[in-house]
C-alpha cells in the first residue's frame, strides 16, 4: 500500500492553498476545489486524451470541466488510472486518494477553441460538467494494520462480501471494522484484510481508514464495547477465489509474523509492511 505512486499513471499535481492542504490532511475537507493552471490542464489532457478546460467555483467542494459532449455521457477519460491527487502550494504537499466522484451536466455549447467565447447551444458538441472529488489524505507517516475476517463467526458473512464486490463503485466498497490496537490509528492509515479460518485464507483486499477510531457496540452481540474504523476497500479478491497472497505463501515468505491467528486490527511492523507491499498486486 505504500508503493511509490507513478505520477504518469496514478496521480497528478494540482496547486492548492496551504489552508486547503491542511484541511485535507486532517479530514476537515473531504471534497476539494482547486485553481487549475495551464500546466495542470496539460497534465490532465495527457491523462484523458481529450479536450479539457477547467474553472473553479467559490466553494471548497467542486470544480468544473468542459468536455466534448459524447452523446450525453460524461467522457471522464481520466479513467481508473487516476487514483490520487497531489496537492501542493510550492512548499507543503499532500497526497490524497480519490475515493469517489460525482458528475452532472451543466451548460451545453459549441466549443470554438481555447480563449474563444462560449456560445450556449442545447445541441452543442461540448458541455460544462460539475465534478465532485471525494478524497482521503495519505499521511506522510501512515501506519499499516492487519484486519482479520473469519466468515464462519463474523457478522460480515460470505454473502455480504459477494454483495460488496458485486456493487463496487470505482473499484471500491465501504464498511466499518473493529480494530484492536486502536490508540495510534487515524484517518488515512492503510490496512490489509486477512481472511482466516478456512481454505481461502489469505489477504483478500486492502484499503485505507476513512475515520479515526470510534466506540460502538460489540458486533458479536456481547455487552462489551469495541472500537471501530470506517474503511474503504480496494482491489478485492473475487469471492470463492483463492487469494494470491494465501496464508501458506505468507507463512513461507514472511515466517516471522503470526498470520493464522490474532486480533483484528494489529499494527504491522515496518519490515512486514515492506514485504506485504512488495507482494500485493495494486
Amino acid at each position: 500500500m505504500n508503493k511509490k505512486i507513478d505520477m504518469n499513471e496514478n496521480a497528478i499535481h494540482l496547486e492548492a492553498g496551504g489552508e486547503v492542504i491542511d484541511k485535507v490532511r486532517t479530514g476537515e475537507a473531504k471534497f476539494i476545489a482547486l485553481d487549475i493552471n495551464e500546466d495542470n490542464q496539460n497534465i490532465l489532457l495527457l491523462n484523458i486524451g481529450g479536450n479539457l478546460i477547467l474553472v473553479t467555483d467559490d466553494t471548497p467542494t467542486t470544480f468544473h470541466g468542459c468536455y466534448f459532449y459524447n452523446d450525453g455521457k460524461f467522457p471522464y477519460a481520466i479513467k481508473d488510472t487516476l487514483e490520487y491527487l497531489v496537492l501542493t502550494d510550492g512548499e507543503k504537499e499532500c497526497v490524497a486518494r480519490i475515493i469517489g466522484k460525482e458528475t452532472e451536466p451543466g451548460v451545453r455549447f459549441n466549443y470554438q477553441g481555447e480563449g474563444k467565447p462560449i456560445e450556449e447551444n442545447p445541441d452543442g458538441d461540448s458541455c460544462v460538467w460539475r465534478v465532485v472529488f471525494e478524497v482521503v489524505s495519505v499521511p506522510e507517516d501512515a501506519k499499516t494494520y492487519l484486519l482479520r475476517w473469519n466468515p464462519a463467526i463474523s457478522s460480515f458473512e460470505e454473502e455480504d462480501y459477494k454483495y460488496c464486490v458485486a456493487n463496487m463503485k470505482g473499484g471500491m466498497f465501504r464498511m466499518n471494522w473493529s480494530i484492536y490496537e486502536w490508540e495510534e490509528a487515524r484517518r488515512g492509515d492503510y490496512f490489509y484484510m486477512m481472511r482466516v479460518g478456512d481454505d481461502k485464507a489469505g489477504i483478500v483486499f486492502a484499503g485505507q481508514f476513512l475515520s479515526d477510531p470510534y466506540p460502538g457496540d460489540d458486533w458479536a452481540g456481547s455487552t462489551k464495547r469495541r472500537m471501530y474504523v470506517d474503511i474503504v476497500c480496494v482491489n478485492p479478491v473475487k469471492p470463492e477465489t483463492q487469494p494470491s497472497l494465501s496464508l501458506e505463501k505468507l507463512q513461507q515468505t514472511i515466517p516471522t509474523y503470526e498470520w493464522a491467528k490474532g486480533h483484528s486490527g494489529a499494527l504491522l511492523p515496518n519490515e512486514v509492511v515492506t514485504e506485504l507491499d512488495a507482494g500485493w498486486e495494486i
